[in-house]
């Protein structure tokens, strides 16, 4: 069975909404900005590797937050779950309001990441 490793990113701004992102603008769903890890690659680096691009990586208070681990349709699933707060603007992607996430790709599972990640969980 495939191991996939994965640092996943709740990026926040100051007011507390959350940036996804499109991989595909054909697609109406959105997704977390995340990144898989590399052979060899610290978890921390692949979250800093999944900002580049979105928002500035240097200016992001970045923390892990939690570990999750489940079977997806590639085999076992490894996810770092980071927490982001970035000052500005994305250079792509959205904000949305942390309780309220449109259309997501792994509904509801980025839901209740965020969550998670904000100290929302149940």
């Amino acid at each position: 069975m495939d191991i996939q490793l994965i640092a996943s990113v709740v990026v926040t701004r100051e007011d507390g909404r959350v940036l996804l992102t499109k991989y595909d603008p054909e697609d109406e769903r959105w997704w977390l900005p995340g990144a898989d890890l590399e052979e060899l690659e610290h978890p921390d680096e692949a979250a800093r590797r999944a900002l580049d691009g979105l928002v500035d990586a240097g200016a992001a208070d970045l923390a892990m937050r939690h570990v999750d681990s489940f079977r997806g349709r590639r085999g076992w699933h490894v996810v770092f779950h980071y927490h982001a707060r970035v000052p500005g603007d994305p250079k792509k992607g959205d904000w949305f309001p942390a309780d309220a996430l449109p259309w997501t790709a792994h509904r509801p599972w980025e839901q209740q990441s965020v969550d998670r990640v904000l100290g929302r969980d149940p």
